[in-house]
């Protein structure tokens, strides 16, 4: 998976998430709360819960992944392992995205870890190309 093609996939993951939480607020309290500058304070439940996490924690994870997948693209890192490096953080975040919304614990784990160690491997060979 080319970096480019990796920063879109993981775009498409966050975008998703976010759709999703919009639908939810919009199907729990209506059209009105979407549409409302003055929304009252509701008491969301655990599924509405995992759903906000799910997206926070998504965006979160931009502050480590962009910059990884930006500076593998723009530094030109080429292999077979930094390719499959890219693929598994996308699908990754995508997993874990997916299992937090099921609530079993520890299960998002598996994809938290992939996106983790994908890009800590991707930023270790951003760092070889620059200083080699």
């Amino acid at each position: 998976m080319s970096f480019e093609f990796a920063l879109v996939g993981f775009a498409l993951v966050t975008m998703t998430a976010l759709t999703i939480e919009i639908a939810y607020a919009y199907i729990s309290w209506g059209f009105g709360y979407g549409f409302s500058s003055n929304r009252p304070i509701v008491e969301r439940g655990a599924l509405g819960l995992r759903i906000q996490r799910a997206y926070q924690n998504q965006v979160e994870s931009a502050a480590y992944i962009v910059p990884v997948l930006a500076g593998a693209a723009f530094l030109g890192v080429t292999g077979e392992g930094p390719t499959l490096a890219a693929a598994i953080i996308v699908f990754g975040r995508a997993a874990f995205v997916l299992l937090y919304y099921t609530g079993i614990p520890f299960i998002r784990i598996l994809g938290f870890t992939c996106g983790s160690l994908g890009s800590l491997y991707l930023g270790i060979q951003c760092l070889l190309v620059a200083v080699g």
